[in-house]
């Protein structure tokens, strides 16, 4: 049972570690970098006028991913820690 432990402390921390990349990423989007993106995209493709979805929905897609992975990294690690005791 002790490999078992140190496999969902390993989990949780990889976890952790994801969320706070998604996070990081945040601070790297901007509002203006995706207007500069949206600008871009619609010179290249000026015979559409659409723009994807994807691209205006980039930074809400981060957040979500970001807070949830941080947070359940972080009830992993509670949880681990009451189980190791």
């Amino acid at each position: 049972m002790k490999w078992g432990k140190i496999v969902l402390l390993f989990q949780a921390i990889v976890t952790l570690i994801i969320g706070i990349v998604f996070f990081s990423q945040l601070t790297v989007i901007g509002a203006s970098d995706i207007a500069d993106l949206k600008t871009e995209f619609e010179s290249e493709n000026s015979f559409t006028g659409d723009i994807p979805p994807t691209i205006t929905n980039i930074k809400n897609r981060y957040t979500v991913a970001a807070y949830t992975l941080f947070v359940i990294g972080l009830i992993e690690l509670i949880l681990i820690s009451r189980l190791i005791k």
